[in-house]
């Protein structure tokens, strides 16, 4: 048991560790902005834009992979820290989801990104009545 509580805890030190090291290499850069505008885009646009990317011939492989390995932990019950412990529970999920979502950001070319999400922004302002 003890071993397990061990596991734990360094498993969330390293992931509190990578996660804060990407927030703070999003933040410093020219990537926040774009995060922003990803931030700004309606729920279904997300994953529209999600979709598309993994679709995308010019994304790495291996963001593919990070993207589905986010999506297949978000989706498992089975987490490093389990839910029912209160604010830890959920703070390994919101942890994970920043680490992916950072390497996701520096993964993909930044032209492709900026060109999907411009893409949407576009659908979103002809979905918009004209005032």
């Amino acid at each position: 048991m003890l071993v397990a509580l061990i596991c734990v805890g360094v498993a969330l030190a390293v992931l509190v560790a990578v996660a804060g090291f990407t927030a703070w290499k999003v933040y410093r850069s020219d990537e926040r902005r774009l995060a922003r505008r990803i931030g700004r885009m309606q729920f279904g646009d997300k994953l529209a834009l999600g979709r598309d990317l993994f679709r995308d011939p010019r994304v790495p492989f291996w963001a593919r992979f990070v993207a589905l390995g986010l999506v297949l932990y978000m989706a498992s019950p089975i987490d490093l820290i389990p839910d029912f412990i209160p604010v830890l529970g959920l703070l390994d999920d919101v942890l994970v989801i920043m680490a992916g979502a950072g390497l996701l950001l520096r993964a993909i070319p930044r032209e492709v990104v900026e060109e999907h999400v411009a893409h949407y922004e576009e659908e979103r302002h002809r979905r918009q009545p004209s005032a």
